[in-house]
């Protein structure tokens, strides 16, 4: 549960990152106003509706072995509305409201209730507004043709070296400024490809979508860890 919370919150600050800080290693002009461009958008939406697949690459034990054995694909949405946010994948749901998070699994049939706090170990959707003002060095690592579009590739660093990850690339489409991919690369060397299938910023969600209902999911116990 932990784990698919922080994949997917890797994804987010790799859709909205970019470093503003002075002392950056690495602080390319074109990559840090193509990012701007990228956050201005995505903060204009007021709701969000998004479908996603992720793509979990894992370092292969004999060199020799077809990539297919260590490579997994997994589809997913997630809905955000201001401080709110859902994320569904795998039967794992996870829901937000702003102060209170509940995270259901199937395989245990339990939903687990938190207060809902952020830390730097994990992130949630609702910091993709704020992560960029922390500390991170960016480039344009190459401009290139994905899905018939037009998009710059960009490569950014964390100037925290505690965090899991050693880089995140990003690709923002040149015509629209949105972002259709992020690829983490963990220092474990799994690779998590993250891919926006579609997004749709006029979905109308309601603040009640956002807190879980446990009659929607008979015989799961409630434990609550507040």
């Amino acid at each position: 549960m932990k784990k698919l919370f922080s994949i997917w919150a890797f994804a987010l600050i790799a859709v909205m990152s970019y470093a503003q800080q002075q002392g950056s290693a690495v602080a390319d002009p074109e990559a840090g106003a193509l990012l701007e461009k990228a956050t201005a958008r995505f903060r204009s939406f007021k709701s969000v509706d998004v479908d996603f697949t992720l793509t979990t690459i894992r370092p292969k034990l004999k060199p020799d072995e077809a990539d297919s054995k260590y490579t997994s694909n997994d589809n997913g949405k997630l809905w955000m509305k201001g401080n709110k946010f859902k994320i569904a994948m795998n039967g794992v749901d996870i829901y937000c409201d702003g102060k209170t998070i509940w995270s259901y699994n199937p395989k245990t049939k339990e939903i687990q209730v938190n207060d809902y706090e952020e830390s730097q170990e994990t992130f949630s959707p609702t910091k993709i507004f704020s992560v960029y003002k922390e500390g991170y060095s960016y480039q344009i690592k190459e401009k290139k043709t994905f899905g018939g579009k037009n998009v710059t590739v960009i490569e950014l660093a964390p100037q925290n070296r505690k965090v899991s990850y050693f880089k995140i690339d990003v690709a923002v489409d040149d015509a629209t400024n949105d972002v259709i991919e992020s690829k983490i690369y963990e220092k474990s060397g799994v690779r998590y490809i993250y891919k926006i299938n579609k997004l749709n910023s006029a979905a109308n969600l309601s603040d009640e979508f956002f807190v879980c209902d446990a009659k929607k999911y008979p015989g799961a116990k409630v434990v609550d860890l507040r």
